[in-house]
């Protein structure tokens, strides 16, 4: 069976989302939580990226934040939950920039759902019954049960110490294809990391996609 993977637009918001999480790592407002059980070390590199080597790193082809999309329990008690949900209430969230990206990321993901959920679940790692569960709700729904997490958005396996030491290293490298490599490396280990439940090859799924949207922006900057 034949799958339409991410095309060109859905790669350019990655960048954007990816860009705007690395700058908030960067100026250190996202809390220990958020990182996600990243290796201390590694967390230092991660927030002292220089401005090349972020954007670098944002063009990784997936979500480098998480919004917990395999966490079926925590997400089965927010739609439980969900009752009435006020948009308007009062919010516990940690920052408003935290909040704002959070519900960017929801926001994209979301819509990716609806119109083409295989790309999600390349983007973001995303199980096909939560892809089923989000795009079955309207936006509004969404974020009026999520905007009360101060823990929605974390860090894409932040234990995975091997994968974020290939990011915060090859993937940062100012050689094309020395970065471009670790890239693809990087989101064929996220999409075959515990996915012993999972039937679809993750491996075709990155050879699937668009090639215009794993190309590097050329960079007229030294690094």
């Amino acid at each position: 069976m034949e799958f339409a993977g991410p095309d060109a637009a859905d790669f350019a918001n990655v960048r954007a989302l990816n860009g705007a999480f690395l700058e908030l790592a960067r100026r250190r407002r996202l809390s220990r939580a958020c990182l996600n059980g990243l290796d201390e070390k590694l967390a230092n590199r991660l927030q002292g990226l220089s401005d090349i080597q972020a954007r670098r790193l944002a063009c990784a082809p997936f979500l480098l934040f998480s919004l917990r999309e395999r966490d079926a329990r925590l997400w089965e008690q927010l739609f439980k939950a969900a009752g009435n949900p006020d948009l308007f209430a009062a919010s516990s969230a940690a920052s408003d920039e935290l909040a704002r990206l959070t519900a960017a990321g929801l926001g994209f993901v979301w819509q990716l759902a609806q119109r083409n959920p295989y790309a999600a679940r390349v983007l973001a790692g995303a199980t096909l019954h939560w892809c089923e569960q989000i795009a079955d709700r309207t936006f509004f729904q969404l974020l009026a049960v999520t905007r009360i997490r101060e823990d929605l958005l974390q860090l894409r396996s932040g234990g995975a110490g091997d994968l974020w030491l290939k990011l915060l290293d090859a993937g940062v490298k100012k050689e094309d294809r020395i970065r471009q490599c670790a890239h693809i490396s990087a989101l064929h280990a996220v999409l075959t990391h515990d996915r012993s439940n999972v039937r679809q090859t993750w491996a075709t799924a990155a050879r699937k996609m668009d090639r215009p949207g794993l190309h590097v922006a050329e960079e007229s900057d030294e690094g």
